[in-house]
């Protein structure tokens, strides 16, 4: 129910998710970043400088 004051949104009009319209998002170039393997991803020392 419509509260006082509000327009009544017609039940034919595409609303929320409803519409086709696709978001135009350029693909990212970049290459993803290699996950940390074995000790240092499950222990929690801090890492030492480079």
């Amino acid at each position: 129910m419509a509260k006082a004051g509000m327009r009544r949104p017609d039940p034919k009009d595409p609303h929320g998710t409803e519409s086709n319209h696709k978001t135009h998002m350029p693909k990212n170039p970049v290459e993803p970043v290699p996950e940390i393997q074995g000790k240092a991803k499950c222990g929690n020392k801090k890492a030492g400088p480079m």
